[in-house]
């Protein structure tokens, strides 16, 4: 799982572009999220730019190495 922080800067056509965003290995854990998020709502502040988070949860599925040997589709 990690969180994804969006900047947005707002072009002259009024409308918020995409600036730049944090990569995957970047914000593993809530805590973290909260304190790049404050340093980045500093940084770049309203209304010049605009911020969103994402969380993205990994999940995972696995089996048995005989059960898979026996049906592939299983995963």
């Amino acid at each position: 799982m990690y969180y994804e922080i969006n900047v947005a800067k707002i072009a002259k056509d009024r409308i918020y572009k995409h600036f730049f965003a944090t990569a995957k290995r970047s914000i593993t854990d809530k805590d973290k999220a909260v304190e790049v998020l404050k340093t980045m709502m500093e940084k770049f502040p309203e209304p010049e730019y605009n911020i969103t988070v994402n969380y993205h949860s990994e999940g995972y599925t696995g089996c048995d190495a005989q059960d898979f040997i026996k049906n592939p589709d299983i995963l």
